[in-house]
């Protein structure tokens, strides 16, 4: 038996000995007890936000809201799809930020149904593509008014699908958990609670996503984006797509559900922005804006092959797009002309409703407006100069209009337009007509002018006019006034107001 100090000794470890496994045992124990633990406690309270989240629904992505009063988020992508499932409807309004006026209960009365809005703004083609089949794949639909702009045929940002919440669109129940763990859908949830129990009233789904009372229209606002965008778009131009992509978008998310869903009617129209927002494409980005006008004519050639569609163009309406007062920027209109819109389409608008016979004339109204718009201060006007009863217009690279009752042109292409030979020297030019000859100076008034064909002989007479305006220089270029030197070579001009934004100046010969 070994002594006691012989016990101790062979008991203790040796120095630098490892400690035996053993004695870690217990700590492992607890660290697994805690992890379970902390497992179980992520589960339950994972279960519990879920389980919140199912019954609250503050998205009314599960059902519609009975039990509280719905509380509607303005994030139209993760709104939009609850609505499409549970809400009734068998119209549905798609588009950008130019659908988003619309009143449902306008639109259900005007198409002889019940509207819900499923408007998304700066939306692209496969976004209203998506919400669209989502609603379409209910079997509610019976009618589609889709407000079909050229620039969500596009190519989307880069990185824009990133936000995109797809798993809200999907049949996949297992992907809602992003759902199921979105704070934000409570952050908004719960402002719209307490906005209720400080007495606001509850959110109307009729002006859901409507801006129209908080924004400010007239022509200070149209003209201040004007000005703002001639600077800023310029880089657009270099980056515009093909228009066989944008074509390609067109079949892909849009006649594809046109004709997937043939007994459902799709009424398609082409929203109408300021004059000047169709003059800025034409000067910053020639391409784009060709392509849009094409694409008018060629889009409805192709919806036109089913049955189950209506196209309508309200971009060449004059009444809407030379009146800034409906007007916020150069491109957003007010409820107002979302309700003529809704109006135009439940008669079946003749003046709007695009066929075969005259789609192209769409297209060439917009054109000869975009053409021919000028800016007098804070206004627009079509001012067009016609030469010869009865021709077509004259195009001029400049123009300016201090008044109503004359126009500014550069003197070489008045020379070309007018027939007329002329002579330049220091300044001054002597402009040679048919009858008479008149001299004009740069800055000056004063204009001399002689009858006949020549200027030094006894048949002709010297005459000092003094001219309405004085020509100038502008952007190296020698404008004149054209109507003024006009009469003066023995034209007679007319002026015709043919409506309050067209002006037509007619130059003929006796």
């Amino acid at each position: 038996m070994p002594t006691p100090s012989t016990a101790t000794k062979s008991a203790s470890p040796k120095p630098g000995a490892t400690v035996p496994p053993q004695s870690f045992r217990p700590r492992r124990r607890a660290g697994r007890r805690m992890l379970i633990q902390f497992a179980l406690c992520s589960i339950i309270v994972a279960l519990l936000v879920s389980g919140m989240t199912y019954v609250l629904d503050p998205l009314q992505f599960y059902r519609k809201a009975t039990w509280y009063p719905p509380v509607f988020t303005s994030e139209q992508r993760y709104q939009n799809p609850g609505l499409a499932r549970n809400y009734s409807y068998d119209t549905i309004i798609l588009g950008t930020s130019m659908t988003e006026n619309f009143l449902p209960s306008e639109v259900g009365k005007a198409l002889g149904g019940q509207a819900l809005k499923l408007s998304m703004r700066g939306s692209t083609a496969d976004e209203q593509y998506k919400i669209a089949s989502l609603a379409l794949q209910t079997g509610k639909v019976k009618t589609v008014l889709w407000g079909l702009d050229y620039f969500a045929l596009k190519n989307p940002d880069e990185g824009a699908d990133a936000y995109f919440p797809e798993y809200l669109y999907d049949d996949i129940w297992w992907n809602d958990y992003k759902y199921w763990f979105n704070y934000s859908a409570y952050e908004n949830f719960a402002k719209g609670i307490v906005k209720m129990l400080m007495g606001d009233s509850p959110q109307n789904i009729e002006y859901l996503y409507n801006w129209n009372y908080e924004a400010t229209y007239g022509n200070d606002q149209v003209m201040k984006a004007y000005e703002r965008a001639r600077n800023t778009e310029y880089y657009f131009g270099m980056n515009e797509e093909p228009i066989e992509q944008v074509q390609h978008h067109f079949n892909t998310y849009v006649l594809s559900l046109v004709e997937a869903y043939p007994d459902v009617e799709f009424i398609v129209y082409y929203p109408p922005y300021s004059i000047l927002r169709q003059k800025l494409w034409q000067d910053t980005n020639p391409a784009r804006y060709s392509n849009q006008l094409e694409m008018k004519t060629w889009m409805f050639q192709q919806l036109s092959q089913y049955g189950n569609t209506q196209v309508y163009d309200f971009q060449a309406e004059a009444k809407w797009t030379y009146d800034f007062t409906q007007f916020k920027d150069l491109s957003h209109h007010s409820q107002d002309i979302n309700s003529r819109i809704t109006e135009a389409v439940g008669a079946a608008d003749a003046r709007y409703r695009m066929t075969a016979g005259n789609a192209a004339a769409f297209v060439e109204r917009l054109k000869r407006q975009v053409d021919t718009v000028l800016i007098m201060g804070k206004e627009v006007r079509s001012v067009e100069v016609v030469i010869a009863d009865g021709m077509e217009s004259v195009p001029f690279t400049i123009r300016k209009m201090p008044d109503e009752k004359e126009l500014m042109v550069p003197v070489k292409e008045a020379v070309k337009a007018l027939g007329v030979s002329a002579d330049y020297h220091a300044g001054a030019m002597t402009l040679s007509g048919r009858n008479a000859i008149a001299e004009l100076t740069v800055d000056s008034a004063k204009a001399r002018m002689w009858s006949g064909k020549q200027k030094h002989n006894k048949e002709s007479a010297e005459t000092e006019i003094t001219l309405r305006h004085a020509p100038y220089i502008l952007e190296g270029k020698t404008m004149i006034p054209l109507l003024q030197t006009a009469e003066l070579l023995g034209y007679n001009v007319e002026v015709r107001k043919l409506d309050r934004y067209t002006l037509q100046f007619v130059l003929n010969l006796p």
